[in-house]
């Protein structure tokens, strides 16, 4: 049997990790080795309770100082890279160095990663490897500049600057040069677990969406009752500003909180809202809700669009802000600042619960979906990392 190396290399929270384990769990099931590169993980060994798989520490740097940081402007795939610090040829070096030596070490049969240009570029045609991901972690390989399709505003820096910054630090570890910065994803495999709704380079694209790792969810009708499913993590907003307000306009409320802290389940845990202690299955909780209130997360707005919910979305990232903006433009979602204030709050919650155009857009594009087929993606990845490490192995 192989040995299996999963890179996260991008992303807060749990978002990208998910995703992998449920590849790893099937691979793992058919006898291969698992080893996960995270960049957290005490939050990683807490969702793979009762694996056996082994966790080792991501390469990666914290963003760099300043308090704007997540405000700086990402037009395009190279901004996010630079914003990360992809711009500075000797950190970028030691990290590229990094991925290398770790990938040694490990020895893996295949790569298989979601959002991980550093390790995708460090150690491609060195190591079978599959790149995956939603809409905007998997920008297209074959262009020779990354489009500004994800935010408006001035560039960070030159794309060509950026690509002699990472040339050099590739000459450095005696890793393959690129042609251009887009070619980093030019791997093995390149699988797009999206909806076409929820990518941004869907005019761009060669290849298709195959649909997302999680169970494809079905359409159904939306409730005549009135029922909120509030899903974020650590707070609702500043200082749970939404629970407040959920609370305040006294609808059926389910919320899950992630690492809210017990203080705050006992604050909300009455009247109109329920706090629940663990995740919910998707699958249950979302067909009986009217409105979905979440941060804009990619797994998150697959299953609404599929299941015809409303949304409302908190974005903090360029990554929900663009799902959030894409959603908006199909007329399902309502993307809301965190600054929002408790007063409109409420008001634009009044609003939205009642509002059938939402709903009614939320249904065409759920029931456009159902004409489709989107449940084969994590068959199709993991058949084809099987594949790459039969082949890896006879060479």
């Amino acid at each position: 049997m192989g040995r299996v190396l999963f890179g996260s290399e991008f992303g807060a929270n749990l978002g990208h990790i998910y995703p992998m384990k449920r590849i790893a769990d099937r691979l793992h099931a058919n006898g291969h080795e698992i080893v996960f590169a995270v960049r957290n993980l005490i939050q990683t060994k807490r969702a793979f309770k009762g694996t056996d798989y082994k966790l080792v520490q991501a390469p990666f740097w914290l963003n760099l100082p300043g308090k704007d940081i997540n405000r700086m402007p990402t037009p395009s795939y190279a901004d996010v890279m630079t914003r990360q610090g992809f711009g500075f040829k000797e950190n970028l070096s030691g990290f590229f160095g990094a991925w290398a030596d770790l990938t040694e070490l490990v020895k893996p049969d295949v790569v298989i990663a979601d959002h991980s240009p550093g390790l995708s570029a460090a150690i491609r045609r060195r190591y079978p490897m599959i790149n995956f991901g939603n809409g905007f972690t998997l920008p297209p390989s074959h262009l020779e500049e990354y489009p500004p399709v994800i935010a408006t505003g001035k560039p960070l820096a030159p794309q060509s600057k950026l690509l002699d910054i990472f040339n050099e630090a590739l000459s450095g570890i005696g890793a393959m040069p690129l042609e251009f910065l887009p070619q980093i994803f030019d791997t093995e495999g390149q699988y797009v677990c999206t909806v076409p709704q929820l990518d941004p380079y869907a005019s761009y694209r060669k290849e298709q969406q195959i649909g997302p790792i999680e169970d494809s969810l079905e359409f159904a009708p939306v409730p005549a009752e009135n029922h909120v499913f509030l899903y974020m993590a650590y707070e609702a907003g500043p200082d749970n500003i939404i629970l407040k307000a959920l609370q305040e306009v006294g609808v059926k409320t389910t919320a899950f909180v992630r690492d809210a802290h017990n203080n705050t389940i006992k604050a909300f845990n009455q009247g109109n809202i329920e706090m629940l202690t663990q995740p919910a299955d998707f699958s249950e909780i979302i067909p009986k809700a009217s409105l979905v209130i979440h941060s804009g997360g990619g797994g998150t707005s697959t299953a609404c669009l599929m299941t015809g919910r409303p949304q409302i979305t908190f974005p903090t990232h360029s990554e929900t802000g663009l799902n959030s903006k894409l959603m908006k433009e199909h007329g399902c979602a309502v993307p809301v600042s965190n600054q929002i204030e408790l007063e409109p709050l409420v008001k634009l919650l009044k609003k939205v619960i009642n509002e059938s155009r939402l709903k009614s857009n939320a249904t065409k594009v759920a029931q456009q979906l159902a004409k489709g087929s989107w449940k084969n993606a994590l068959d199709t990845i993991t058949e084809h990392a099987e594949q790459l490490m039969d082949k890896n192995r006879s060479v």
